[in-house]
């Protein structure tokens, strides 16, 4: 039985993601298979991909011939749960894991014992459903795992950010150097989903990612529908692994600053309204109240 596959979405990031399957996911060796989502792919991506990769093949989901890395064809790019939940399906049809690693590309590992000591502890505890290390930025600061924010203080957040980084860049500044916070090990309500592991068949229970999101939320979702089977979010902090950050949602940013910010609210929807219990009037409101901040700044 395989032990560990990591399930990567990739969208128009070949270079990147060959670069990681090669050289960071080698130093795990619990990581005995690998499933590269090729989100928005072409026959010639596909190709690269397998030209680059050792021991690959590329597979339409409907077959797999033993390959160590499966490059999925995936012409449609569907978003970051979709394509997770492929990855999944894929993994449960055919390499039958235990566990599964979702990651993104752009992630740097600090240790090479992070697969082993993130499975130790997860079989120290059942209760435990998703588990990853501490989550690092480039400049050393820490990104993940996070507390629950409640609407009204992402919200609120979302609308004084851009006030601030207009009016008062220098304080802003200080805040960002001042931002490392101490992470311990423990149980927190979101992990961050740029690497995260979870054992198969809880991840199956809960009934895997929400497919209506196409980006954000994915994991606080996640978070809630696996506390629904009893399964709590667990960080191991001794390890950490260096999230880049960048390299497929926000290529084109400018070109795409509507669309992302029209995704986030679609996602918070999801999120705040289905799985917090959020009335609908509440979200609309703190929606338009910073889409109008921010249309006044623009």
């Amino acid at each position: 039985m395989s032990l560990v596959t990591a399930v990567i979405v990739s969208y128009k990031n070949e270079e990147m993601t060959c670069k990681y399957v090669n050289e960071e996911l080698r130093k795990c060796p619990e990581v005995d298979h690998v499933v590269i989502v090729n989100n928005g792919a072409t026959a010639e991506s596909n190709k690269k991909i397998h030209a680059s990769i050792p021991h690959s093949e590329i597979s339409s989901g409907e077959e797999y011939h033993g390959a160590q890395v499966t490059i999925l064809f995936s012409p449609d790019n569907q978003g970051f749960a979709i394509g997770n939940n492929q990855g999944a399906v894929f993994v449960d049809r055919f390499i039958h894991s235990k566990y599964i690693l979702f990651s993104n590309d752009d992630i740097i590992i600090n240790d090479a014992d992070v697969i082993s000591r993130l499975i130790t502890q997860r079989e120290s505890d059942n209760s435990i459903g998703c588990f990853a290390p501490k989550i690092l930025r480039t400049d050393g600061n820490t990104q993940g795992p996070h507390a629950y924010w409640s609407l009204w203080k992402r919200y609120g957040l979302y609308t004084i950010y851009p006030i601030a980084m207009r009016w008062i860049p220098k304080i802003m500044d200080k805040r960002k150097k001042n931002q490392a916070r101490q992470i311990e090990s423990g149980f927190y309500n979101t992990l961050v989903g740029c690497f995260f592991m979870v054992e198969l068949a809880d991840f199956k229970r809960a009934g895997m990612m929400d497919s209506r999101t196409f980006l954000y939320r994915e994991e606080e979702i996640l978070a809630e529908r696996l506390k629904a089977i009893g399964k709590r979010s667990y960080c191991k902090a001794s390890v950490s692994v260096v999230h880049i950050g960048g390299q497929s949602s926000f290529k084109d940013s400018k070109r795409h600053y509507n669309f992302i910010n029209q995704t986030i609210r679609d996602s918070d929807m999801i999120y705040y309204h289905e799985y917090m219990k959020y009335p609908l009037w509440q979200i609309h409101f703190a929606q338009n109240i910073q889409r109008f901040i921010c249309t006044l700044l623009a």
